[in-house]
C-alpha cells in the first residue's frame, strides 16, 4: 500500500492525461511492478543488462480501461526472488537509462525503487531529475525516510546535483491537516539538523479501497475514481508535471 501502489497509480493518471508513460521496477531482488498489474513477463530488467534480449524486447505494455476511457504505459520488469543487486553496476544501469532517454520515447520515466539504502538505490535516487520520498505518520517511517534524504543529500551533491529535486509525499494519512502535520515534524529536523527544506509534493489520504484493488489486481482509480486516495492521486500528478520527473523510494 505504499510507494509502487502510487508508482503505479501516477503511471494511470500520466497515461490518462496523454502522456506516454514508462515505469522502470528499480526494486531488484523484490520486484513487484509486474504483479500489482498482473502480469507474467517473459524477461527482465536484467536480462536486458546481460545483453540476452534488447530493451525493445524487454518491455511489456499494460492497457487498461475501455473506450473514451482507456489508456496504457509501459512497464520494464524488475527481478524478483534473487539476490540481483550483486550482479549489477552503476555504469551499466546509467547506459541502460541513457538509452531510454535518448529514445525520447516517453514523457515521464517513473523509478520504482526499493525501500533501503543500497548503493544501487542510492545512485538511482541522486541522478534521478526529481525524488519522491514516500513515508507515513509512523515513527519507524519517519525514521527512514530521513535517514534516506539525509544519504540523498550527500550523494546528490557527490554527482553535482542541486539538492532542490527531493519532495515528500505523505502516504495513509487520516487527512490532508494530519499529512501536513507529519510534513512539518520532518522540515522541522531537515532545518536543523541538515540545514535543509524539503517541499511537500502532496499527501494521500488512507483509504480502505487501496488494499482491497490490491489485492484483486485491479486499479482503484477506475473502480473507484472519486475515492479520497484516488482523488490526492490526481491532485499530486498536476504537482508533479510542473517539475520533472520522479523517482519514488
Amino acid at each position: 500500500m505504499g510507494k509502487t501502489w502510487l508508482s503505479v497509480s501516477l503511471a494511470q493518471v500520466l497515461a490518462c492525461s496523454g502522456y506516454k508513460v514508462l515505469i522502470f521496477d528499480g526494486d531488484f531482488g523484490l520486484a513487484n511492478v509486474d504483479i500489482q498489474l498482473g502480469l507474467v513477463p517473459t524477461y527482465d530488467v536484467m536480462d536486458i543488462l546481460s545483453g540476452n534480449i534488447t530493451i525493445e524486447a524487454g518491455v511489456q505494455h499494460f492497457r487498461g480501461g475501455a473506450g473514451l476511457s482507456a489508456f496504457s504505459f509501459d512497464v520494464l520488469p524488475g527481478r524478483s526472488g534473487v539476490s540481483a543487486v550483486s550482479g549489477m553496476d552503476c555504469a551499466s544501469l546509467d547506459k541502460l537509462l541513457l538509452s531510454l532517454r535518448l529514445a525520447k520515447q516517453y514523457d515521464f520515466i517513473l523509478l520504482d525503487l526499493c525501500a533501503g539504502i543500497d548503493p544501487i538505490t542510492r545512485h538511482l535516487a541522486a541522478i534521478s531529475d526529481q525524488l519522491l520520498a514516500v513515508t507515513t505518520d509512523e515513527p519507524t517511517a519517519l525514521a527512514d525516510v530521513y535517514a534516506i534524504m539525509k544519504l540523498y543529500l550527500r550523494d546528490r551533491r557527490r554527482v553535482g546535483g542541486d539538492d532542490m529535486h527531493c519532495q515528500l509525499v505523505i502516504n495513509q494519512a487520516s487527512s490532508h491537516r494530519s499529512g501536513i502535520q507529519t510534513y512539518e515534524k520532518l522540515l522541522q529536523a531537515c532545518r536543523f539538523f541538515l540545514k535543509w527544506e524539503p517541499q511537500l509534493a502532496g499527501t494521500v489520504r488512507k483509504d480502505s479501497r487501496v488494499p482491497a484493488a490490491i489485492r484483486k489486481q485491479s486499479s482503484l482509480l477506475e473502480t473507484f475514481p472519486a475515492s479520497p486516495a484516488a482523488v490526492d492521486v490526481g491532485r499530486l500528478v498536476r504537482q508533479v508535471v510542473q517539475g520533472n520527473l520522479p523517482a519514488m523510494e
